[in-house]
C-alpha cells in the first residue's frame, strides 16, 4: 500500500512532538491536531469511557466542535456504540470503523446516531483504543460527514498506535515520578543522596537499570549498588516497594 512521503514526515513529526510530554492531560492537545493533519476528517475526539453508566469524558478538535451540553446525551447512549463495545469485549485496540460492524442504515437506527451523532454530523467513524486503567476504554475517534475511511487510513493509525501508547504510558510514569518528588519534598529530609533520589525518580518512570546507567553514563553495576543502598535506607526489598515507600505520606512511613 502506497503512503506518501509527506504522510510519513507528518507521522514522524507527531511522534517526535510527544517525546517531552510529561502530563497525560496534554496528550489530546498534541495528538488530535496531529492526526487531523495526517488523516483528513471533520471532528476528532479523545475519549475516556468508564465501566459505570455516565462515566464519559472527551476532548474535541477543532475546539468546541461538540457542544458540551450534549455530553449527557452521549453518556446515555454510549452503550450502543459498536466500536466501544468491540473494545470492551475483545480487549484489543486495533483501528476499527463503524462500517466494519453496521451498515449505514442500521447505524442511523441507533439512538446514539439520532440523538447525538446526527447533529454534529457524524456519518462515518474510525477509532483506535489505548490502554486505560481497570475496565476504562480510552480511544481516539476520527469522524467524517461525507466519505468513509479506507484501508490507507486504517494502516496509518495502525502504525501510529504503538508510539502513541508508548508516549501515553511514558507521560503517566513521568507524572507519577513528579508526584513522588513532590511527596519527598513535602515530607522533609530523607537519608537518600541527590544521586539516589535521581535514580529512584528514573525507576518510577519505568526505566531499567541499563537505561538508567546509560542516561547517567555509569555502569549497570553502579546503578544496582545504588539501588541496594536505597532499599536498605527505605527498608524495602524491591523497586516497586521503594517507589511506593517514597510516595507514602510521611506519617504512614
Amino acid at each position: 500500500m502506497y503512503v506518501s512521503l509527506e504522510t510519513l514526515r507528518r507521522a514522524v513529526g507527531l511522534v517526535d512532538s510527544l517525546a517531552e510530554l510529561d502530563d497525560p492531560a496534554g496528550f489530546a492537545d498534541i495528538v488530535l491536531p496531529g492526526l487531523a493533519a495526517l488523516v483528513g476528517c471533520d471532528v476528532l475526539t479523545y475519549n475516556e469511557i468508564g465501566p459505570a453508566p455516565g462515566q464519559t469524558h472527551y476532548a474535541d478538535y477543532p475546539a468546541r466542535a461538540l457542544d458540551p451540553a450534549t455530553q449527557p446525551v452521549f453518556a446515555a447512549h454510549v452503550h450502543e456504540h459498536p466500536l466501544i463495545n468491540h473494545y470492551r469485549v475483545t480487549g484489543t485496540g486495533e483501528p476499527v470503523m463503524i462500517s466494519d460492524f453496521l451498515t449505514q442504515q442500521r447505524f442511523h437506527r441507533l439512538g446514539l446516531y439520532a440523538e447525538f451523532f446526527r447533529v454534529i454530523p457524524v456519518e462515518h467513524q474510525m477509532a483506535v483504543s489505548l490502554p486505560g486503567p481497570d475496565r476504562e476504554v480510552i480511544g481516539v475517534a476520527l469522524s467524517r460527514a461525507r466519505r468513509d475511511f479506507d484501508d490507507k487510513d486504517r494502516a496509518v493509525l495502525n502504525v501510529l498506535r504503538a508510539p502513541l501508547i508508548a508516549a501515553l504510558l511514558r507521560a503517566r510514569r513521568r507524572q507519577r515520578a513528579g508526584g513522588m518528588l513532590t511527596a519527598m519534598t513535602c515530607s522533609g529530609p530523607t537519608d537518600l543522596t541527590d544521586r539516589e533520589i535521581q535514580i529512584l525518580l528514573l525507576v518510577a518512570e519505568g526505566h531499567t537499570n541499563a537505561s538508567i546507567a546509560h542516561a547517567l553514563e555509569v555502569s549497570p553495576r553502579t546503578i544496582a549498588k545504588h539501588l541496594e543502598h536505597i532499599y536498605r535506607k527505605l527498608q524495602v526489598s524491591s523497586r516497586a516497594a521503594a517507589v511506593s515507600r517514597m510516595t507514602m505520606p510521611a506519617k504512614a512511613r
